[in-house]
């Protein structure tokens, strides 16, 4: 059995969804900096179908929103299905509740990421913009 588990390693606590599933919540991380988890209610695994609350080998939806923030994030992981998944592990890193970063992990090792994903402000006209 394959185990999910998505990280918080900002301050600010983050609603998070994968596939349109519930939605569930992970706390800020205390000034020691250790990453939180979900106390509840995060995404299971299958080698198949991606579905809500379920990721899977192919495109999984993951929709972030900080607290506070005005609106939400929305990224796509991609995840290659010629990988032996075993414990995957997807950490968060908000630099503001403009610039998003994101890594997924397969047993520790890299698999893929954004590692800036930058939101427009309210008063710009300039699309979303990936790096």
């Amino acid at each position: 059995m394959v185990q999910v588990t998505i990280f918080n390693t900002n301050t600010l606590g983050v609603s998070v969804q994968v596939n349109n599933g519930p939605q569930f919540q992970i706390a800020g991380a205390p000034p020691s900096g250790a990453p939180q988890v979900p106390a509840y209610g995060g995404p299971s695994w299958s080698n198949t179908t991606a579905a809500p609350n379920v990721l899977a080998p192919g495109q999984n939806s993951l929709i972030l929103t900080p607290t506070g923030a005005a609106e939400p994030w929305m990224t796509t992981l991609t995840l290659p299905a010629n990988l032996q998944w075993s414990s995957v592990q997807i950490y968060l890193f908000f630099n503001s509740y403009h610039d998003l970063s994101w890594v997924l992990l397969n047993q520790g090792q890299y698999v893929t990421g954004n590692m800036l994903l930058r939101q427009k402000s309210l008063d710009e006209d300039a699309p979303v913009q990936t790096a």
